[in-house]
């Protein structure tokens, strides 16, 4: 090709790169909140579906679809859950626990989130509660199975070593462990009834394996038993049926092997109900209990009460059943020390004494409550208490109520409160507030409530304001930060605006406060997103590339371009192969972008933003091009064997949440992204404003 040709080349490039950044501005006049746009281009990666974004952003594209109906979703939804239960039995009883908790692990839980969403908008009735519970009691199961493996390991191993005393423990151990096996096993097929009877699931195979795995547990927990322990047999008389935690329950009892052999002169432990009573047997093995009921439910008619071996002890224990009928006692409650003046977030304290007719009452846990609101425990021990609870922003200043309240209903105890007058101050507050405007008559609104000293004051309503006239209300979340988009209202003229939040504090300990910025509204198709413009920045670097790449191909064609062609250096080479890689002036700005939104308060923001830099830095490492989905995209990368797949692995599953998930990431996890997103575009962590480090 000649050097007009070559240049004719260039010419048409930059023509097509002026048509591509036109109808970019066209199709997307700053339609979006900063950042938005990217985290769009970064889960499709093509401009023809990015109007159906913007009608349900927050849909997951590998998991819903415009085409199908609710219903069928939801469907599919729902035997994808069922599924995943009934693969985690089959593991568990073929046991690979590792993969039997996974399949109820975390895609379980993200699945049911999804389930709900979807469940939510259908007309049938929801099965959410079971398929959580049946999640949560099956990855219990897996966990405590393999608990009871290992222990088991450690018995035989014990027992081989002739060490008694370290088999006798863990047998004990087997022994409780056996006992949760059995209780959860019989939980979770109760579970897979419930399912399968308001589905169309079929679990039986599920329910065989768990069946299996619980029976297989007891037949050898039987022999350990066997092996390990001699057998009880607890036996109690009681003196009268009707008691009250003034006329307790009074019983003599014996305790024997099954032998018929007196377990004498021993100190032993009987567990009633929540409580632990201690009594010593004589040489007969005989003993008295004397229990009063505190927190029994005055519809009991049977206490039973167990004899707990300790660890050492060669007895298994046994359990005996009592006869009662509980009448209630009002119990008292006295203030010895309460704090006077309190105020947001302080330490209030309270103490006290809880008896029934003088007799002290132990063991119960009393609330804390400020105005009727709970805000602490404390806990009764011999009659006497002292506890503490956090002052909330929901608390009114001035004189409030505070003291604690036994929350009993219907229980051997009847409930009662005892409260003093104390004095609330009132708490200064401030709003932080910052504003940009994203063209079409919309303002991304960010901001924090706090107060001093505070990391923020969380669940208060701020009113947010476009010159003087209100455009809506938000309720900050953790760490007092806020954000929303609001529209200008038509009646506001002008360019420039003030934007304010405004807490007004009422009902609330904390002063109103208020906070304004200026803004400068863009009108649309004239403020492009800064993904865009920095998607046209990336497309002149690549036209730039060719141009160079054409210019100097013509120029070698010539008897002099072939000479100064042979003697380019090496340097120059290389920085032509180089042209192809993603430019720090495309990455950088992303992750400073992420970095500002993280310090003000905008964790998802700052995830979603951190990815889309990474999509950036990594397209060009991959072969397969098109749309992928964030998954997609990471399974490709994955399949490369390309570096750092472990780290786009944690940044992947960050934007997801960040994305699609029901409650917010946390700081925390979305520095951490931040960090792994710098990891993998080549720039230095330590660095604030996301600047590249040397190679």
């Amino acid at each position: 090709m000649n050097t007009v040709g070559g240049r004719s080349l260039v010419f048409a490039l930059l023509i097509i790169l002026m048509t591509v950044t036109s109808g970019i501005a066209v199709a997307n006049p700053a339609s979006a909140a900063d950042g938005d746009s990217v985290y769009r281009v970064a889960v499709q990666q093509n401009d023809t579906d990015r109007v159906q974004n913007e009608t349900t952003p927050h849909r997951n594209p590998d998991n819903y679809s415009e085409d199908g109906d609710l219903n069928s979703v939801e469907g599919w939804l729902s035997d994808r859950l069922s599924t995943q239960l009934g693969e985690s039995a089959i593991q568990l009883s073929e046991g690979e626990y590792e993969l039997a908790s996974d399949y109820v692990g975390e895609e379980y839980r993200e699945r049911l989130g999804q389930y709900v969403d979807v469940a939510g908008e259908t007309d049938g009735e929801s099965q959410e509660d079971e398929f959580e519970e049946a999640g949560e009691k099956q990855s219990r199961l897996s966990d405590t199975v393999q608990e009871y493996r290992e222990t088991k390991d450690e018995y035989e191993a014990a027992r081989e070593a002739g060490d008694e005393e370290r088999a006798r423990e863990r047998a004990r151990e087997l022994e409780t462990l056996a006992n949760e096996i059995e209780s959860l096993g019989s939980s979770v097929r109760e579970s897979y009834d419930k399912i399968e009877n308001q589905t169309n699931s079929d679990l039986s195979e599920a329910d065989t394996a768990v069946e299996n795995v619980t029976q297989t547990i007891q037949t050898e927990q039987a022999a350990v038993r066997e092996q390990s322990f001699e057998k009880t047999e607890l036996t109690l008389t009681a003196e009268r049926e009707t008691i009250s935690f003034l006329e307790p329950l009074v019983a003599t009892g014996e305790l024997q092997t099954a032998g018929g052999t007196p377990i004498a002169n021993e100190e032993i432990r009987l567990n009633v109900g929540n409580h632990t009573e201690l009594v010593t047997t004589d040489s007969a093995g005989a003993f008295t209990l004397e229990y009063r009921p505190i927190d029994e439910q005055l519809s009991t008619d049977e206490l039973a009460v167990q004899y707990v071996p300790k660890t050492q002890s060669v007895y298994l224990g046994d359990e005996a059943n009592v006869s009662v009928s509980i009448e209630q006692a009002e119990p008292t409650v006295s203030l010895s020390e309460v704090s006077r003046e309190v105020s947001y977030n302080d330490e209030a304290a309270v103490a006290g004494e809880l008896a029934v007719d003088g007799t002290p009452v132990d063991g119960v846990t009393l609330a804390v409550v400020l105005e009727g609101e709970q805000i602490g425990t404390a806990t009764v021990t011999d009659g006497e208490f002292s506890g503490m609870g956090t002052v909330p922003a929901s608390v009114p200043d001035g004189e409030a109520e505070l003291g604690v309240r036994l929350p009993f209903d219907d229980q051997a105890l009847a409930a009662t409160t005892n409260t003093t007058t104390v004095t609330v101050r009132e708490t200064e507050s401030r709003l932080s507030i910052e504003g940009e405007s994203t063209g079409n008559q919309e303002i991304t609104v960010n901001g924090t409530l706090s107060t001093v000293g505070s990391d923020g004051v969380a669940g208060e309503i701020v009113q947010l304001r476009v010159d003087g006239t209100s455009v809506g209300t938000v309720t900050t979340g953790e760490g007092g930060s806020f954000g929303e988009t609001v529209s200008v209202p038509d009646s506001v003229t002008g360019s420039d605006v003030t934007v304010a939040a405004v807490y007004e504090g009422s009902g609330s300990n904390l002063a109103s406060a208020t906070a304004e910025t200026a803004i400068t509204i863009g009108e649309a198709g004239t403020q492009l997103p800064t993904s865009i413009v920095l998607a046209g920045g990336f497309l002149v670097l690549i036209i730039a590339g060719l141009g160079l790449w054409w210019y100097r191909r013509s120029a070698a064609e010539s008897p002099s371009g072939s000479q100064a062609g042979d003697r380019r250096s090496t340097d120059e080479i290389t920085a032509t192969e180089k042209s192809s890689d993603p430019s720090p002036d495309t990455v950088t700005p992303l992750l400073e972008q992420a970095h500002e939104q993280l310090t003000n308060g905008r964790p998802d923001d700052a995830a979603r933003t951190s990815y889309a830099a990474v999509r950036q830095a990594l397209e060009a490492r991959i072969d397969k091009q098109g749309a992928l989905t964030h998954w997609e995209f990471y399974r490709t990368y994955r399949s490369e064997d390309a570096p750092g797949a472990e780290l786009l692995h944690d940044i992947t599953q960050g934007y997801e949440h960040a994305a699609f998930g029901r409650d917010s990431v946390s700081t925390d996890e979305a520095s951490g992204i931040l960090e792994r997103a710098r990891q993998l575009c080549g720039s230095d962590g330590s660095s604030s404003d996301g600047a590249p480090a040397d190679d």
